[in-house]
């Protein structure tokens, strides 16, 4: 019985911490004058669906990337939303060494001036992930 019950608190005990050591990939973006970067849990990008240009529509619309984005920063931020005038550009792109993994780039404007854009990626499956924008250099 012992054996059961320390065995049972080991497994508990490494399945609490599982999910802070998933991989991680972290892809950089040239958006405009930005360089970008994003961190993806590797089951994100495996769970999110594929797409192959030509053959059909994408699995996420630029309707339903635009609605993600919407329910993240609401989630995030209650007194923040996305208004039509905000969203600046939206790329679609695939995931750096994967071919058949695509992603939304959406720039937005902050209204709050913490900086002049935010940028997010959106899996196919709807994911929101935010970037963040490297400082550029001086020259």
């Amino acid at each position: 019985m012992k054996i059961t019950s320390s065995l049972f608190l080991i497994l508990l005990f490494i399945s609490t911490y599982s999910y802070a050591y998933e991989p991680k990939i972290e892809i950089f973006e040239q958006f405009d004058n930005f360089r970008v970067v994003a961190f993806l849990n590797k089951n994100d990008i495996e769970k999110s669906p594929t797409w192959k240009p030509g053959m059909t529509a994408p699995p996420l619309t630029v309707v339903g990337a635009i609605q993600a984005l919407q329910t993240f920063v609401k989630k995030s931020n209650a007194a923040n939303t996305i208004a039509e005038n905000t969203i600046k550009e939206i790329e679609i792109r695939t995931i750096p060494k994967d071919e058949q993994h695509w992603h939304y780039l959406i720039k937005v404007a902050d209204e709050a001036m913490q900086a002049k854009y935010d940028i997010y990626v959106i899996l196919m499956d709807g994911t929101v992930i935010p970037t963040i924008i490297e400082p550029q250099g001086y020259k």
